[in-house]
């Protein structure tokens, strides 16, 4: 019987002789590629040991402190953003938005009266926090740097 002949016969039955090589082959090149992908998506991306700088927190009427507590980020990290005590009673806050440096909105988050500590996200690198009011209207504006040490 020819090569040919093995593989028609295969599949006539089913295709348990040429179908399942082809489907081991299928799962070693899927996960090769997906290895492949992930180690590419990750090349780097990934920050070692975030840090946050806010400029402007020292004069501050809202915002209170912005800390990271996560070992890495993938282009973004998740921060605790803390109120002064007056944030959102007598000023009114009521929502966050952060604008990355290429002028996009990031993330935003709603905050409640009394609230005193919300996370949100921000890209690694520089932008823009900003608290406002129920009616939208800016109440306060800080600017933010995550940075850390890079893996390639």
């Amino acid at each position: 019987m020819t090569g040919k002949e093995r593989m028609d016969e295969g599949r006539a039955e089913g295709g348990r002789t040429g179908g399942t090589r082809s489907l081991r082959t299928s799962r070693r090149t899927l996960l090769g590629s997906a290895a492949g992908l992930g180690i590419a998506s990750l090349s780097g991306c990934v920050t070692l040991g975030p840090k946050v700088s806010v400029t402007g927190l020292a004069d501050s009427e809202i915002f209170k402190k912005v800390s990271v507590s996560e070992p890495w980020a993938s282009g973004r990290v998740v921060a605790s953003v803390s109120f002064t005590s007056t944030a959102t009673t007598e000023s009114g806050v009521r929502g966050l938005t952060v604008i990355s440096s290429s002028g996009t909105e990031f993330d935003t988050a709603t905050v409640q009266s009394g609230q005193t500590k919300k996370s949100i996200f921000f890209p690694v690198g520089k932008s823009t926090l900003t608290a406002v009011d129920f009616d939208g209207k800016t109440v306060e504006t800080v600017e933010v740097a995550v940075r850390g040490d890079k893996l390639l």
